[in-house]
């Protein structure tokens, strides 16, 4: 404030004049970015989106709260001129659009589920808000038609923060965890035995009734034995495309319900309150238009209140169609039925109009590769930045085949379930697998093949991912024929996306800075490509001993199993058993990552390990399950999975 004391006189009237505008136009610019961005950091995971809605999310409440308090210190300010005081009067009508934007949009309400925690400060924020645009309300209530006008604009925008505090309360742990319940999973499921005769309907339907028991248990909630085997049963028919599919509508189901204002707008409250603030607004544009003398105020601050009664009424219709054409509605007409001709119009409408539900690519880092090229970089180490330089290195591709080849194994898994229903040891057995099944598999098949339990499980998980990504990016290098390499060397680039960039997905993937850093350097200054030969042979005591003591890293693991890999034959063929190892690995990183981290990956356009988490739940390969049937399920659970299995 000294410093602008300090300004001409002209400078400062200027800047007076303009501040509230520009914190008004500010305010409105940022609704717009988190009208049209937010949604699509679902599908899109590219970091200028993260970085664009993050910016805009944090700024937003911020402007519209200053822009509220110059208001008010403007409506405090007595020394104003008749002209002044005229241009205060229709900046007063601002106030209720900002708490419209204090409200936020429907497409975003929480940036993380962090943030909805947080629902007693908006609530605190509500109060003091909606009482200070009352203040500048009652401080220019005069004659004339234009308070009359702000009343509905005043109604809309405190229905607006309050169903933003509604929504960020009921989507916080506490609430969901309250309001969780499977009464819902059973009813759907008792409905939906008959398929449907179109497939983006039978997807549909499928993914509503796997919503459920999912939104349970990512609640850290048990749910019973019965209810994973009967998942288990019907999971197991849908082929791998549409299995895909259902997995990425439930997903959408579950951000919905952690980010946007969903819990609240498919309810029959949240319609007639869309309702309400539809025709208030409109009502609220029609008589501005008609009544107001636009020649008594600035035309400046006229063309901004028609921007902001525009956008509000845009806002408004946004949110009716993002309702009408939702997959909420989808389901609605699916479990409730209707007008036989209008469904099948808006089934073939929705076909039009939907884009897909997640980025459906597979981020890719090679450990190699960048350590080659951060060789120019180096001197990052020396600031601090060199872990946020790595985010350059990531690749996306698409999924292609992977979906179907990720499928195969899990139901593969799956049937090995079967055999031993209710044997707990089993069952940990076989969702932690690591890479060792298969290799004892092929060492009883072929007697040539020793012992691999130094690199799977006698070792850390993150060490191992290591030791087999050096192998295998050693081996894909001196392979002729690339095709047989593809699916190893996606799956080997991906965990060591996860262990470099996303570290919380991996529960025991943390790695220390400074071995990761000790390792690029390794990687950089030797040519592992051919010297893997000269490595010493896996049953080498000396290498035994030290590997054991951590005083072998795991490039030199890697040339040892490179060289123990290359010299093996296999039953399978090589190839087969290395992405066979890559996919226990990728299981068993999804069995144990912690679902608060499968929340946070649906705001970074979704992870792939997210959707086989989720896979594996419907197949019955969870750990987290209740044995134990209630009063109102006693019933045979051999006979009930024979009947559900058409047996």
């Amino acid at each position: 404030m000294v410093l602008l004391s300090k300004l001409p006189e002209e400078v400062l009237n200027s800047w007076n004049s303009w501040e509230i505008r520009g914190m008004v136009l500010l305010s409105l610019l940022l609704q717009t970015i988190l009208i049209i961005f937010g949604p699509r950091r679902k599908t899109i995971a590219r970091v200028w989106i993260r970085i664009l809605v993050w910016s805009a999310y944090l700024s937003a409440d911020m402007v519209a709260t200053v822009a509220l308090g110059n208001l008010a210190r403007s409506q405090g300010d007595s020394s104003c001129d008749g002209s002044m005081k005229a241009n205060n009067s229709i900046q007063v009508f601002w106030a209720p659009f900002l708490l419209l934007h204090l409200g936020g949009p429907d497409t975003i309400t929480a940036y993380s589920i962090e943030d909805n925690e947080l629902w007693l400060r908006h609530l605190l924020g509500l109060v003091v808000q909606v009482g200070v645009a009352f203040y500048i309300f009652s401080r220019s209530w005069g004659s004339g038609i234009l308070p009359f006008i702000a009343i509905p604009m005043f109604i809309v925008g405190i229905i607006k923060y309050s169903e933003r505090t509604w929504v960020l309360w009921s989507s916080c742990s506490k609430s969901l965890r309250k309001n969780s319940s499977l009464s819902s999973f059973w009813n759907s499921y008792s409905r939906t035995r008959n398929r449907e005769s179109d497939e983006q309907r039978e997807y549909f339907r499928q993914a509503y009734t796997f919503f459920h028991i999912s939104k349970f248990t990512m609640q850290d909630l048990a749910p019973s034995y019965f209810d994973l085997m009967l998942s288990q049963v019907r999971f197991s028919k849908i082929p791998a495309d549409t299995a895909f599919k259902v997995v990425e509508v439930e997903l959408g189901l579950i951000y919905d319900m952690l980010y946007t204002k969903a819990p609240l707008i498919y309810s029959r409250s949240g319609i007639i309150l869309r309702c309400i603030s539809f025709l208030l607004s409109v009502n609220a544009f029609i008589v501005f238009q008609v009544k107001i003398d636009k020649h008594a105020y600035s035309s400046m601050d006229v063309a901004i209140t028609y921007l902001l009664l525009a956008a509000a009424v845009f806002l408004e219709l946004y949110a009716f169609l993002c309702l009408v054409f939702s997959d909420q509605t989808m389901m609605w007409l699916l479990d409730k039925g209707g007008n036989a001709l209008i469904s099948e119009n808006y089934y073939r409408l929705r076909k039009l109009t939907t884009s897909k539900r997640w980025s459906r690519c597979i981020s890719q880092y090679n450990l190699i590769s960048s350590s080659i090229e951060n060789k120019q970089l180096k001197c990052l180490e020396l600031v601090g930045i060199d872990g946020m330089m790595r985010q350059m290195h990531v690749n996306r591709k698409e999924l292609n085949g992977l979906q179907e080849f990720i499928f195969k194994r899990l139901l593969k898994k799956a049937k090995l379930m079967k055999n031993c229903l209710f044997d707990k040891k089993w069952r940990s057995e076989v969702i932690g697998q690591r890479g060792d099944w298969v290799l004892k598999i092929e060492g009883f098949l072929n007697g040539s093949l020793k012992n691999f339990e130094w690199c799977t499980t006698k070792v850390e998980f993150i060490r191992s991912i290591l030791v087999w990504h050096v192998a295998t990016e050693i081996l894909s290098r001196n392979e002729e024929d690339a095709s047989n390499v593809s699916t190893s060397k996606w799956l080997s680039e991906y965990m060591i996306y996860l262990l470099v960039i996303r570290p919380n997905m991996l529960s025991k993937g943390f790695v220390e800075e400074g071995y990761l850093n000790t390792l690029m350097r390794d990687l950089r200054d030797k040519d592992i490509n051919q010297s893997y030969k000269t490595a010493r042979y896996y049953y080498d005591e000396t290498f035994r001993r030290e590997w054991k003591t951590d005083k072998y890293s795991a490039v030199e693991g890697g040339r040892v199993l490179a060289k123990q890999l290359s010299e093996c034959q296999f039953f399978s063929g090589r190839w087969e058993v290395i992405e066979e190892v890559w996919m226990e690995m990728l299981t068993y990183a999804a069995a144990h990552c912690p679902w608060k981290e499968h929340s946070h990956a649906l705001r970074r356009g979704g992870e792939l390990l997210t959707h086989v988490c989720f896979l594996m739940l419907h197949l019955g390969l969870s750990e987290q399950y209740e044995f134990k049937l209630s009063d109102e399920y006693e019933v045979s659970i051999p006979k009930t999975f024979l009947k559900y299995n058409g047996r």
